[in-house]
């Protein structure tokens, strides 16, 4: 999944023709080991394009958004291990290029005993001559950015699992909003699916509520935010909560009585 961020509403058209492929890197490395993958860039634009590239920490918060943080400050940093074969690019239009991106494990058990993670940004830049000066001065300025994932996972880590703790009224304001509570308690990332089943206690009648999908990272805990049908008659309910960890996982399930307001 691209992170593309348009700071220059004027250069949207441009962004809208600038693309990295793919935008996710899966390394199984073993300690000691390395390996090398390639990031296509093209610039579909009608003008030219010059791009920076760099690494940044990242992880993801309870509700699943993106926190980034300077390169190696982050537990499960896989920065300090990935290099790129050249971090400047320039692309006339209708140019394509490749950059290299290497991940490279050290040589130790420790190196190899949890999943580690990175995120390689591709950035627009355009240079801009001052015209007030004799001397030519150039200046930056940031147009977007593309996010790639990077995921280093020890083929020795299989541990999955997945656990749910709770299901608690959001803290806003909205009126019938849940949190399902969980959390990834195995060893890999997880692609999970989770759902709500909700059955009133004065007819029996089941609304199913709509499946959310989302990943969770070894140890991440998760708020998944739901909102009971609009259509639901007041009164209580007995509502199940289930997610789905992926394959070979039993379904993780817990059960709750809420009234509707």
């Amino acid at each position: 999944m691209a992170i593309i961020c348009v700071i220059a509403l004027p250069f949207s058209s441009v962004a809208q023709n600038l693309g990295a492929y793919p935008t996710t890197l899966d390394f199984k490395l073993a300690n000691g080991q390395s390996e090398a993958q390639v990031v296509n860039i093209t610039n579909s634009s009608k003008a030219k394009v010059q791009f920076r590239l760099y690494f940044n920490d990242w992880i993801r918060d309870s509700l699943g958004g993106h926190e980034y943080y300077e390169p190696n400050t982050i537990p499960r940093s896989a920065s300090r291990w990935v290099t790129v074969n050249r971090n400047f690019i320039e692309l006339e239009p209708g140019q394509s290029t490749t950059v290299t991106v290497k991940m490279a494990v050290p040589d130790s058990a420790e190196a190899a005993n949890e999943m580690k993670w990175s995120m390689l940004f591709i950035e627009t830049v355009q240079e801009q001559t001052a015209a007030a000066s004799k001397t030519p001065q150039t200046s930056v300025r940031n147009l977007l950015r593309i996010g790639v994932h990077i995921y280093q996972t020890p083929p020795t880590l299989t541990k999955k699992e997945v656990k749910i703790y709770d299901l608690k009224p959001a803290v806003d304001t909205t009126p019938n909003a849940y949190n399902l509570v969980c959390q990834n308690t195995g060893e890999i990332m997880l692609e999970c699916k989770s759902y709500l089943e909700v059955t009133s206690l004065a007819d029996g009648k089941k609304t199913k509520v709509e499946a959310l999908e989302f990943p969770m990272f070894p140890d991440q805990r998760r708020l998944v935010r739901y909102e009971l049908p609009k259509s639901l008659a007041k009164g209580k309910y007995s509502v199940l909560g289930v997610i789905d960890g992926g394959e070979d996982l039993s379904l993780e399930a817990i059960e709750s009585t809420v009234e509707v307001q």
